[in-house]
Order: C-alpha cells, then structure tokens, then sequence
C-alpha cells in the first residue's frame, strides 16, 4: 500500500508544482483529482459488489477510468480495499494505462501538446459561458 500511495502521491505533487510554476493549467489538476476520487469510489463500490454477490463494475470501465485520468485513484482503490491486485491479465492492462496516461501528460509540456492542451480548456470554457447565458 506504501508504494501505490507514494507513486500516486509523487504524481500529483509534481503536477501541483507544474501549476504553481506555471508550466500547467490549474483545470488539469481539478480534472484528474476529480477523476481519481471518482475511480477510487468505482473500485470500493466494485470490491464491495464482489462481496456481496451483486453487479460489478467492468474491467473495460476500470480500465477506461484510469487511461482517461483517474489512475492515481485506482492505484489508491486497489490498495485501500484490496481489490484488483493479483490478477495478472488486469494488471498489465492497468499499468499500460497508466503509462499512456503519463506519456499523455508529458506530450502535453511540449509546445504542441501545450497547445492542444490550452486550446480545448479554452474551448470548454467558451461552451460553458454559452450554457450559462442561455440558462439565465
């Protein structure tokens, strides 16, 4: 539980720094701890189904939570209930997830990924104005 705890830990601790230094978009940090509390809570209530008999949670889902993010919470969900951690196929899967995710984050520090990066935040934010003005 250490190692997850300090690799997700690490992880976010160096994107915080990106952000007080201003290499990164303050948005990326709400977006990925969004997404990694969110995919903690999927693998308790998943880990909590698998005990009680009910419908879980698909392994596609998990595995989609955490390219698209939320990998530091489901490293911390695997640890704190015990769950997904010695099934080999799902392990592999997971952890070639989580390095896309990172070679995603590091492109986005480059000039092109930087752009991509601030020009969809942009984006997003020019459409969520667009829907507040016509909700008032």
């Amino acid at each position: 539980m250490l190692f997850q705890f300090f690799i997700a830990t690490a992880f976010l601790g160096g994107l915080i720094f990106a952000i007080s230094i201003n290499r990164y978009p303050l948005e990326m940090l709400y977006l990925i701890g969004t997404l990694s509390i969110f995919t903690m809570l999927v693998y308790g209530w998943d880990k909590l189904a698998a005990l009680t008999a009910r419908r879980r949670t698909s392994e596609n889902t998990l595995h989609l939570l955490s390219f698209i993010g939320g990998w530091p919470g489901a490293l911390l969900g695997q640890a704190l209930f015990n769950h997904k951690t010695s099934k080999q196929p799902f392990r592999q899967i997971f952890w070639v997830c989580v390095f896309s995710n990172l070679a995603f984050i590091a492109w986005t520090f480059t000039s092109n990924g930087g752009y991509f990066l601030y020009s969809r935040i942009w984006d997003i934010k020019q459409a969520l104005r667009e829907v507040s003005v016509i909700v008032q």
